[in-house]
């Protein structure tokens, strides 16, 4: 059974007549009627009776009209969602992400998603760690990956600025303060977890620095981390942008600073829709520095 015999089948009925039919659809009546009679065949019982005055539908052809409706509704609401969603009407964007962009990089973007396209749904997924954020991006789970720069990546890899990172602790500074090597190297520091992604960028601001941190606390979330360091338990790195602003008194640059480009990467390019989601983030004012005005080498993994 075809779309196109139901079709048939509702014209005819809705026309009176297999001529009236034939030239609505555009079709020799002499396929519409050949169309009609195998699908009768398949149904094992007529549909449709000729008579005087037109076509008159039978027992099963009153039976079957319904359904044929139905099932026509049906495939017309299946194009009609395909298109909004090509169009960019409606459908979900599907984001991975790590979970320190997660909460600092994207909530901005994503009330400015729901303002500009709020018939669509933008589901966010996060991971602990850019390997697994790249593995899940490699296996096509999402739409589209916003986080630090994959290595080796084919796809499309578009950069959307540099994340600062800043030490966190128990006391206040003024705006725009720097953490000294020498102070950092004689502190009690909070550490992350190997699953945790931060942990290698401690690794690597540490060791740009010339000293290995004294852990007195680990944990897995960039959240737990900073709050530890507020209580006074040790100093604590993170991406600026996922220090809350109440407590942005208590961050402070590293040195002349150390930063981490993020970029939005796909495996292919992305949907329409993935694309407009992209598109607004290179556009937006995200909480990021331009790369053109860091030095190479305060630039992270």
């Amino acid at each position: 059974m075809q779309l196109r015999q139901l079709e048939y089948f509702l014209a005819i009925w809705e026309s009176g007549s297999f001529s009236g039919a034939a030239t609505r659809l555009y079709v020799t009546q002499p396929s519409l009627s050949q169309q009609i009679r195998i699908l009768e065949k398949e149904l094992g019982s007529a549909l449709l009776e000729r008579g005087r005055h037109g076509v008159t539908l039978t027992p099963a052809g009153r039976a079957f009209l319904p359904q044929a409706q139905r099932v026509l509704q049906a495939a017309q609401e299946a194009k009609d969602a395909v298109r909004q969603v090509t169009e960019g009407r409606r459908g979900d964007v599907h984001v991975l992400t790590v979970r320190s962009v997660a909460s600092g990089v994207l909530p901005p973007s994503a009330a400015r998603w729901h303002s500009l396209f709020p018939t669509t749904v933008l589901r966010l997924h996060d991971f602990s760690h850019r390997r697994d954020l790249e593995e899940a991006a490699r296996s096509g789970q999402g739409d589209l990956a916003v986080g630090p720069r994959p290595s080796a990546w084919d796809g499309p890899a578009v950069s959307l600025g540099y994340e600062q990172m800043v030490v966190v602790g128990p006391n206040e500074h003024e705006s725009g303060a720097a953490a000294e090597p020498a102070e950092l190297a004689s502190a009690d520091w909070v550490l992350y977890e190997p699953e945790q992604g931060m942990s290698e960028v401690v690794d690597w601001v540490t060791a740009g620095l010339g000293f290995a941190p004294r852990a007195v606390a680990r944990t897995g979330q960039v959240s737990a981390a900073l709050q530890f360091a507020i209580e006074g338990i040790g100093m604590a790195v993170a991406p600026e942008n996922a220090v809350p602003s109440a407590w942005s008194k208590h961050a402070r640059r590293i040195g002349s600073g150390y930063f981490r480009e993020l970029v939005a990467f796909s495996r292919k390019q992305p949907s329409q829709l993935a694309e407009e989601y992209r598109t607004m983030l290179t556009s937006a004012e995200l909480p990021l520095v331009a790369g053109h005005e860091l030095p190479p080498d305060a630039l992270c993994c």
